[in-house]
């Protein structure tokens, strides 16, 4: 049966989307503010909490409700109080766990935590659907496993999910705030301390056969690694036949899952959507394998070029986080020190861009990502993997503000001002990274065959049909979309080869459209990186400037030498070469002398 809705658009009737990925858009850049307590400003026919109404707009929760009517869901009853467009995922006394991204609590790019961690407006409007489809019988767990240096307490509070769960909780609701983490630490002097170990929250899956490393061999399985964490522990999970995750028991207990990305460009995965969300269902890091030890050439993909210098490096990495796992803390110190030397060395001498596995050669992490994925589709309560499905999934992304370049932990904020919905994590991901500008064929986590594996898939390769309110959208193909209407995202450094900038392919244009000569802002490294990027494109630099006197005259690169801004030819496009966070004051420097800033190229 045919639904119309809204603006003429034609949907499906139902409770199952399938292929359907719908996107809301809005002209928003922002959250509503935490003391309203997420409450909508509208107080629709099927609001369960009359009264408590915002006296301020609330676009965030007007924009779910839309995404959920314009997939059909509980069609017939649409604007009446009986709606419950959930009632087709969620049944009365089900256990549905709500799981979005709380990576960290704090972003190291300066760039704020709005494009860091799903913010909790959606979760809001999520958790209030949830209760219509409950019926009062049954429990809500807000949950994920967060960086183990994240100060959890910290992101709830000022985010507002502690106030949040605080407000049901006097409702009568039965809520929980989960942190899934069975070990907290923090880090000192590139060293990780034991904060808090709360023992095991979770329970040990092992996927054997049905893993994506069954086909590595056993060499390259000794290679497994993860940044800053002991190789012995994660070897003791990967070996042989035995694939093993530790699965936060919410997970397994959960009837229903609603994953809450936060969608971001992703150092090493290259995009971080609805898949990637899901290394939050780990209760221990020391389980996951991130990237392989050794160049390319030597099985690896840690990095590219092979060195002796940077094998030594990976060596003394190893006997680092080994010290540290045994508490000597201070020969660990010594090793760190001994590695960044070596490290800094090896890839000077090589020229080696990429380290630790982040960038496009990664052929470890996706591996993982698809492996959580089939625990979490087909894993009972006791972590016995089952030939069928084992709990429904929705997803809800948050793409109010999302994160570009260095994510997932150094983004910096772009506004899409849309929320994604969508009931496949594939589909919904592919979708995603088109609107991202990304061509998903080129990430291994979505284009791949064991994505479809016959006994356990998680999705299957038919394309997914979009649907939005907005016109550029719907109803198009992931290539146009990617083609001609993206966000133009700009991926991490280490994709930038693989995955290309629509952002930097247009800005190229305008410069060449405007004397192709330009003015670089900026004299230090991330300017030499500018001059060398647009160089490569036949762009001329006429200069560099810099708020640094002691620069002004000096050749920067080759003869091309840094003036002071007053010197410089002002009706020349000006290109920023700094950190995004310093890049607003100084575009505000250059229009002030009239100059014309045509955008930022930084590494």
């Amino acid at each position: 049966m045919i639904l119309q809705w809204g603006n003429g658009w034609n949907y499906r009737k139902g409770n199952s989307v399938l292929s359907l990925v719908c996107v809301v858009k809005r002209a928003i850049g922002e959250y509503p503010d935490k003391k309203t307590l997420f409450r909508p400003s509208v107080e629709y026919p099927e609001y369960l909490f009359r009264g408590d109404i915002s006296k301020e707009e609330n676009p965030v929760y007007d924009m779910v409700r839309e995404g959920l009517a314009m997939l059909g869901l509980d069609a017939e009853n649409i604007g009446q109080p009986c709606w419950n467009p959930f009632g087709g995922t969620v049944e009365p006394g089900n256990t549905v766990l709500i799981k979005p991204n709380l990576v960290l609590h704090e972003n190291k790019s300066g760039g704020g935590v709005d494009c860091l961690y799903t913010n909790p407006s959606l979760v809001a409007a999520v958790v209030d659907y949830v209760c219509i489809a409950l019926k009062g019988r049954g429990k809500i767990v807000i949950g994920d496993a967060p960086l183990q240096e994240c100060n959890f307490k910290t992101l709830i509070n000022q985010a507002g999910y502690k106030i949040l769960i605080d407000f049901y909780r006097k409702k009568g609701i039965e809520i929980e705030l989960a942190d899934f983490r069975n070990i907290k630490t923090y880090e000192k002097g590139g060293l990780h301390y034991l904060q808090e170990e709360q023992g095991s929250q979770g329970i040990v899956v092992n996927l054997g056969e049905n893993s994506a490393f069954a086909d590595v061999s056993p060499e390259r399985m000794r290679n497994l690694r993860i940044t800053n964490y002991d190789p012995r522990i994660l070897q003791r999970h990967h070996h042989g036949k035995t694939h093993e995750y530790n699965i936060s028991k919410y997970v397994l207990d959960a009837d229903v899952i609603i994953n809450m990305p936060k969608p971001k460009t992703h150092r090493k995965a290259g995009v971080t959507i609805s898949l990637k969300n899901l290394v939050g269902i780990n209760a221990n890091k020391e389980f996951l394998p991130h990237h392989t030890a050794g160049s390319k050439a030597e099985g690896g993909d840690a990095y590219l070029h092979t060195s002796s210098l940077l094998e030594m490096a990976n060596q003394t990495l190893d006997i680092k986080n080994e010290l540290v796992q045994e508490g000597e803390f201070v020969l660990a110190s010594q090793a760190e020190a001994f590695y960044n030397n070596l490290m800094a060395a090896g890839r000077e001498r090589v020229d080696e861009l990429f380290w630790e596995g982040s960038w496009y050669g990664n052929d470890t992490i996706w591996r993982t990502i698809l492996d959580l994925n089939r625990i979490l589709l087909y894993a009972d309560k006791n972590g016995t993997v089952m030939d069928t499905r084992q709990r429904k999934i929705f997803i809800v992304g948050d793409m109010i503000v999302s994160g570009e370049k260095e994510g997932p932990l150094e983004p910096s904020p772009v506004y899409p001002g849309a929320i994604v919905l969508g009931d496949d994590p594939l589909k919904f991901d592919q979708a995603v990274c088109s609107l991202m500008g990304f061509d998903f064929r080129d990430i291994p986590t979505l284009n791949n065959t064991e994505l479809v594996k016959p006994d356990h898939p998680i999705s299957d390769f038919s394309e997914p049909e979009i649907i939005s309110n907005e016109v550029l959208w719907d109803r198009k193909s992931l290539d146009e979309i990617r083609e001609h209407a993206s966000l133009k995202f700009q991926p991490s450094f280490g994709w930038l080869p693989k995955l290309g900038s629509r952002y930097r392919d247009d800005l190229y244009r305008r410069i060449r459209e405007n004397g192709n000569t330009v003015c670089i802002f900026g004299a230090g490294l991330n300017g030499v990186y500018a001059a060398k990027e647009l160089q490569s494109q036949g762009i001329q630099v006429a200069a560099f400037c810099d708020n640094n006197p002691e620069l002004w005259g000096k050749e920067i690169l080759g003869s091309i030498r840094c003036i002071q801004l007053g010197d410089a030819v002002k009706d020349m496009p000006f290109i920023i070469a700094a950190r995004d966070q310093a890049a607003v004051e100084i575009q505000k420097q250059i229009e002030a002398v009239s100059g014309r800033v045509f955008g930022i190229i930084n590494k």
